[in-house]
């Protein structure tokens, strides 16, 4: 079933949009589990390893190759085939945890959500664009919040 493009259901507990969500549609991992199948050929391993003795000026950066292996390995982990409330995302997720606790609907529910330990877990990730969200949906409702700017 494809849920319409704006969908309540797609308002995560912390507040953010999972119709947003660039791991969402599954790209980032597709594309480099792609480019990880062409990178560990034989054939890239001797251009990575030739070319930059031929054009360094332009293929210098290939001598980083295994490094660049490395971070799109983390890439094909960066997808996610769930909303949020169907237990997509973390399987361990605090903020999804705490508020099934409190059985509240998602941290715009509580009155603790501006200086939350918990719901700072995803700062690194998003800054304030969640607790920008959740006010807009405390301000709003959710069908306000979903007609307007989702921050993520």
């Amino acid at each position: 079933m494809t849920l319409p493009i704006h969908h309540e259901s797609q308002v995560a507990y912390c507040g953010l949009y999972c119709g947003d969500c660039i791991i969402r549609n599954g790209k980032l991992s597709t594309l480099a589990n792609e480019l990880l199948s062409q990178m560990r050929k034989p054939e890239f391993e001797k251009l990575s390893e030739g070319l930059p003795k031929i054009m360094p000026d332009l293929f210098d950066a290939l001598n980083a190759t295994e490094r660049c292996i490395r971070v799109l390995e983390s890439m094909t982990h960066l997808d996610c085939i769930k909303i949020c409330k169907d237990g997509g995302g973390g399987s361990n997720c605090s903020i999804r945890l705490c508020c099934q606790g409190k059985h509240i609907e998602g941290c715009w529910s509580c009155d603790e959500f501006e200086t939350c330990v918990t719901l700072s877990w995803i700062n690194p990730v998003h800054k304030d664009a969640h607790r920008q969200n959740i006010r807009i949906i405390r301000e709003n409702s959710i069908e306000g919040f979903l007609k307007g700017i989702k921050h993520w």
